[in-house]
């Protein structure tokens, strides 16, 4: 910023006199630049980060200073320094409209308006980088999640001109957390982007540590589940032995976590017992992380050593078979008579 300050006639200067500048928490000396010869003599001020003031002027009228200089007219009279004071006429800051703002926007809060809760594999999460001024944007900057074995790096969508700025989390598989938090104080980045207040002012992109106050961990409570419940094993709870007409055996299908099968479902289970397969039907609803169904022994069936059919042997023939966050089950089961079947837990 080029100051000039006008006197009633020609001076002469020597050394470098200094102009005091009212700039917020820390004022700043300016010196002398130019205009010896002249009747304007010429200050420049380098804004320094910190500074700010919605209107500069100098400090007081006492903020032209020689400052081990001369300013004399040609006669050699030294020149009276007087300010008026400012804000009043004549002043800095009543001749110009100059907005100091040296101060970068930081990131004062992350956090999501999505609903505390779990997500699941195609669920979205709406997340809010909160700073402390108005920012623009420009490309695409990133915030990079801790997500389990794979972090992801999501884009920012929107919020350019406010404080606010959202990026978009879309679950992927694989995706884990227990409370969805960014992976690091360095984790938005510019990504070839700018994020920058009114000034130009780039802004700082610090954010707190992950868990404390302000991130996203402290401020919501996201889980994201993105695994599918598997069968880990089908057994019976029947004891081992031979088997007649009639007889009943219990078959338990083992799951990897708790789920939940909807009421009025069936999830049923094909064994293979001779000339006609025989079926197994658990019923819903149910929760839990086994479930169990009967075979009863029919005319003409037959099994040295009973198992299920094949590795899509257990189907689920009506409503839903998912975990809390409503991954739908995945029902492959291991080959026939191979470890966790029910031909290799029993002998039936």
């Amino acid at each position: 910023v080029s100051i000039q300050v006008a006197f009633t006639e020609v001076m002469t200067v020597t050394g470098t006199p200094q102009l005091t500048l009212e700039t917020g928490g820390v004022d700043r000396d300016v010196n002398y630049a130019s205009g010896d010869g002249s009747n304007t003599l010429t200050f420049t001020y380098t804004v320094q980060a910190g500074d700010t003031t919605g209107d500069l002027d100098y400090k007081a009228t006492t903020s032209l200073a020689l400052n081990g200089g001369t300013i004399n007219d040609a006669a050699g009279n030294a020149a009276t320094l007087t300010l008026a004071t400012p804000g009043d006429a004549n002043s800095l800051g009543n001749n110009k409209a100059l907005v100091i703002d040296g101060v970068a926007p930081t990131v004062t809060n992350v956090t999501s308006t999505t609903g505390n809760g779990t997500l699941k594999v195609g669920d979205e999460a709406s997340i809010q980088v909160v700073f402390s001024d108005t920012v623009n944007v420009a490309n695409t900057p990133q915030l990079t999640l801790e997500t389990g074995s794979t972090d992801r790096d999501v884009n920012y969508v929107s919020g350019t001109g406010s404080n606010t700025l959202t990026f978009t989390y879309t679950v992927q598989a694989g995706d884990a957390s227990s409370d969805l938090d960014y992976k690091a104080t360095t984790s938005l980045a510019l990504n070839g982007g700018t994020i920058a207040d009114a000034a130009g002012n780039a802004a700082t992109l610090t954010l707190a540590t992950p868990g404390a106050s302000g991130s996203l961990g402290a401020n919501k409570a996201l889980v994201i589940d993105s695994t599918a419940p598997t069968v880990t094993s089908v057994t019976s709870s029947t004891s081992n032995g031979n088997y007649k007409l009639d007889d009943v055996i219990v078959v338990s299908v083992n799951f990897s976590e708790e789920v939940t099968l909807s009421s009025g479902g069936r999830l049923v289970l094909t064994l293979e017992t001779g000339a006609t397969d025989r079926t197994v039907t658990i019923f819903g609803p149910f929760t839990g992380t086994s479930g169990s169904g009967t075979y009863t022994v029919q005319a003409t069936d037959t099994s040295s050593d009973l198992d299920y059919k094949a590795t899509s042997s257990l189907a689920l023939t009506v409503g839903t078979l998912r975990d809390a966050a409503a991954n739908d089950a995945t029902l492959t089961l291991v080959a026939p008579g191979a470890v966790n079947s029910l031909g290799a837990n029993k002998a039936l």
